[in-house]
């Protein structure tokens, strides 16, 4: 049975659209690898640091949005789960320059112990930052650490599609679970039904052979020569959408769903992709597959949904960067024509 498809259509007027938006699919097609063209001409090697400075911000925004998409988290809190302390990067470095063999971390944590004690837990988070020892911000520093793990700091990796296995999605689920979930990196013994829905996932004991079919359909299809960006695409919401409802790990599944979608779609979009389009993203993003699992439909919302996001992506990254659209696709389309004219 073929999981991995690409027969079948975008939503036109995705439900989600404000009403005057009227753009069609092939817009966002069309522009997207205009921006992408854009980015691509725009990098080079004197502004290396400029670029990945940028690229370290794109990802502290995906872990932002990410975060936030899966949770429903306020996006302030995240930001200040972020940032770092000022007094403990002006301890480590007076430590790295006046003592580095000796092991302050005891110390730290002992200042920080008092300080709470005496002043408060106001003047603490002043002094100290916000505490790292809570859950969301274990969360948070487990997905900042699998990010920087596996995405190199370039624009479109292009990854090998030969590493991606059911081991790639154990191994990152023990990274995102580090700490958080039970028996992380490995699938789930018992079964489980969805929050929202009355729903039971997939029975635990077809798991893993559904994991292998999944997967190696996968590396068939986004091997293949000539891959476009429309079918990847549809290719990365099938995958999504089956893995999902597949649920393999206790928890932490949209996590490890986002990152392999990321890796899947590494050639055609900078990654990682934030899969966030404002305060309603987990509602749409649950219609979406709700239509997939639920009502049994092809996955053209989903599909639609990747696109839209993939197109803000690039845009973002554009604008932010202030990168002249325009001006690069013209060079592009000049060195298209001179290289036809070659013998």
């Amino acid at each position: 049975m073929a999981l991995i498809r690409s027969d079948f259509n975008f939503v036109n007027k995705p439900w989600w659209r404000l009403d005057y938006d009227d753009r069609a699919p092939q817009d966002f097609l069309s522009s997207t690898k205009c921006f992408q063209q854009a980015i691509l001409l725009s990098v080079n090697k004197e502004d290396e640091l400029f670029w990945l400075g940028y690229i370290d911000f794109h990802r502290e925004r995906y872990l932002i949005e990410c975060i936030s998409a899966e949770g429903d988290i306020g996006l302030d809190v995240i930001r200040q789960l972020l940032k770092k302390s000022w007094f403990k990067v002006f301890l480590s470095n007076i430590r790295e320059i006046m003592f580095p063999r000796i092991n302050f971390d005891p110390f730290s944590r002992l200042a920080s112990f008092i300080c709470r004690k005496v002043l408060g837990n106001y003047i603490h988070r002043i002094i100290f930052g916000p505490s790292r020892s809570s859950h969301l911000a274990k969360k948070v520093q487990n997905l900042r650490n699998t990010i920087n793990g596996i995405f190199p700091t370039i624009f479109f990796p292009d990854l090998p599609i030969d590493r991606f296995t059911p081991l790639l999605a154990k191994q990152l689920h023990q990274q995102v679970g580090n700490g958080l979930i039970d028996n992380a990196g490995q699938y789930r013994t018992r079964y489980v039904m969805s929050a929202q829905d009355n729903y039971v996932y997939l029975a635990p004991n077809l798991i893993e052979n559904k994991m292998e079919v999944l997967f190696r359909q996968c590396r068939q299809n986004f091997r293949r020569e000539g891959l476009e960006l429309e079918e990847a695409i549809k290719f990365g919401a099938c995958f999504l959408a089956h893995f999902l409802d597949i649920h393999p790990f206790i928890n932490g599944n949209g996590r490890v769903a986002r990152l392999l979608l990321s890796y899947l779609l590494s050639r055609f979009t900078v990654v990682p992709l934030s899969l966030y389009s404002g305060a309603k993203t987990q509602d749409v993003f649950l219609q979406c597959l709700r239509e997939v699992t639920c009502f049994h439909e092809q996955p053209s919302a989903l599909a639609s949904f990747i696109l839209e996001n993939i197109h803000t992506t690039s845009y973002d990254i554009c604008t932010i960067m202030d990168i002249d659209v325009q001006n690069n696709n013209n060079k592009c389309i000049i060195l298209a024509h001179i290289c036809k004219r070659m013998p």
